[in-house]
């Protein structure tokens, strides 16, 4: 009961927190000139950027707020767990908005986000180090020792590197993060880790109260601020968890995109490739390229065979659509075959 009642007001804090801190940022960007051109619209307004702050304050107010509740209610447990996965967000964060400020176009090259990725790493790292039976690769033969210092990060700068990937449009980082989490905290309460589910939805809540804001017609955009610690989030929840392949299931769209990344650099030679649509004075988006290199373009695709014409809440809705049947299909496949 007392779970319960902690959780429920650390939900409703992270996400009126987070609504507030996005709401006031977004002006205080745009007087610092942190802004960027919203690409899918005809005129191409100016939006402010890195809106991702508000999501790793209020995502790390939400978690110390859940730890103080329990503490209140009773002994908390999973605090030293706790603590890492805010340091591990916090981090993430903090490169993710230093590329932010440095301008997506100008910001820094991946290979070097990379290597600075690693040091997000370290609190879970250490953590499993410290916990062996976080190790749910023993059953294969894989010593702690490997496992926490080579596929621990590995999964963490994954996964944070992966969910930068797909994203572009209004709406759809913080939705896709909203599907993950949810999905992971669903099948953490299957699994009987609660504390688990409890972290994945104030993770969710946080998304929430940004995407009040992202949502078309946006008046924020997420930026790297909030791609990286959410990735980041969904590594390291599903490494607590022992939901690793669980976890990587839930990323085919971003599999796909990696994949068409490839094809267009190394096979057709393209330096630059970006998701968005080719828009018109009505709203309507063309393919940008005669071939498909993003899962954005796959999304404009199927709108254009099912319909006249995409729009850009359309794509948006269409990737939903996606994630929630690869989420289901994930769930099914883990629980009832």
């Amino acid at each position: 009961m007392y779970e319960i009642i902690a959780s429920s007001l650390a939900l409703l804090a992270t996400f009126a927190f987070t609504w507030y801190l996005t709401k006031r940022w977004i002006p205080a960007a745009i007087y610092f000139g942190l802004v960027g051109k919203d690409m899918n619209k005809y005129n191409r307004p100016e939006v402010a950027e890195g809106g991702g702050v508000a999501v790793i304050l209020g995502m790390a107010s939400g978690l110390f707020l859940y730890l103080f509740l329990k503490s209140i209610f009773g002994h908390p447990t999973h605090l030293t767990e706790i603590y890492a996965i805010t340091t591990t967000v916090v981090l993430a964060g903090f490169i993710g908005f230093i590329d932010d400020i440095l301008g997506w176009k100008k910001g820094i090259r991946q290979s070097r986000k990379v290597i600075l990725s690693s040091i997000v790493a370290l609190p879970m790292v250490t953590l499993i180090l410290m916990n062996p039976q976080y190790n749910s690769f023993v059953v294969w033969g894989i010593p702690l020792g490997f496992y926490a210092i080579v596929i621990v990060p590995v999964g963490i700068i994954g996964a944070a590197n992966a969910y930068n990937m797909v994203g572009g449009y209004n709406g759809l980082e913080a939705g896709l993060g909203i599907i993950i989490l949810i999905t992971i905290a669903t099948q953490a309460a299957i699994n009987g880790e609660l504390w688990i589910t409890c972290i994945s939805l104030i993770g969710s809540a946080a998304l929430a109260g940004f995407l009040y804001f992202n949502w078309f017609p946006a008046k924020v955009f997420p930026g790297d601020s909030l791609t990286y610690p959410v990735g980041a989030l969904i590594g390291a929840m599903v490494i607590l968890g022992n939901m690793e392949i669980f976890g990587v299931l839930l990323f085919p769209l971003y599999f796909i995109d990696f994949a068409l990344f490839l094809r267009a650099r190394f096979f057709d030679k393209l330096e630059k490739i970006e998701a968005f649509g080719v828009v018109d004075n009505k709203g309507h988006l063309e393919m940008p390229y005669k071939k498909i290199y993003d899962s954005c373009h796959i999304a404009i695709w199927i709108l254009k065979k099912l319909k006249k014409y995409a729009t850009e809440r359309g794509v948006v809705l269409a990737l939903y659509i996606i994630q929630l049947l690869i989420s289901a299909l994930v769930i099914y496949v883990f629980n009832f075959i």
